[in-house]
């Protein structure tokens, strides 16, 4: 009888074996391939630049805390985005040098009229100084045969050179607009044909405008 109770006391003092805590099964963030398998990225960094985060709707601008991640992993997917095509850089490149020809082409035609166009300013000018110099050279001359031989008719030649000179003019103040019109229709950006020509040396070491 004293063997039992003895038994019996020992089982009661002897602590119950702790339940032992069951290991968390990790959350699952990552979505399911459909393919079933899958290349690799090559690193990390391409990895990060893949991976998109879908959040459930409602969780935008929510701070996650390790309390917070077991319920807003629930709805939370990873999925790693398609690598894009490789961009044609010799296609880009060739385009580039075609926009810069086409550029050049026109306003050089631009810039061409616009000089077309101070050259006749400038010959309007001097004919119309040219021409009040022989008039009053003409009205000042007391010899006949010098002022009808020769001053009369060097001041028709003037008049006449200057009629031809205006008429040049109106022609060549329209020509700019023509141009650059004629360049807009065919794909030409407005900013082209802002500022001045570029200065031009020319061949014998002088700068051209």
């Amino acid at each position: 009888m004293w063997m039992i109770f003895a038994a019996l006391l020992a089982a009661a003092e002897t602590p119950p074996a702790p339940t032992p805590t069951p290991t968390p099964t990790p959350i699952s963030l990552l979505a399911p391939s459909s393919a079933g398998t899958s290349s690799r990225p090559g690193s990390l960094a391409e990895l990060a630049r893949r991976i998109k985060l879908r959040l459930p709707e409602g969780s935008e601008g929510r701070t996650i805390t390790n309390e917070s991640l077991k319920t807003l992993a629930t709805g939370v997917e990873l999925t790693i985005a398609k690598a894009g095509p490789p961009v044609d850089t010799e296609g880009a490149e060739q385009a580039d040098a075609e926009a810069e020809q086409k550029q050049a082409y026109w306003q050089e035609r631009y810039w061409e009229a616009q000089a077309e166009l101070e050259q006749a300013e400038a010959e309007v000018r001097r004919l119309e100084a040219e021409t009040a110099r022989l008039q009053n050279e003409f009205y000042s001359t007391d010899d006949p045969a010098l002022r009808d031989g020769v001053v009369k008719p060097a001041w028709d030649q003037a008049l006449a050179d200057l009629q031809a000179a205006r008429e040049r003019l109106e022609q060549a103040r329209t020509a700019p607009d023509k141009v650059r019109d004629e360049a807009l229709r065919n794909g030409a950006l407005p900013g082209w044909f802002r500022g001045t020509a570029p200065r031009r040396p020319t061949t014998g070491g002088a700068v051209q405008e």
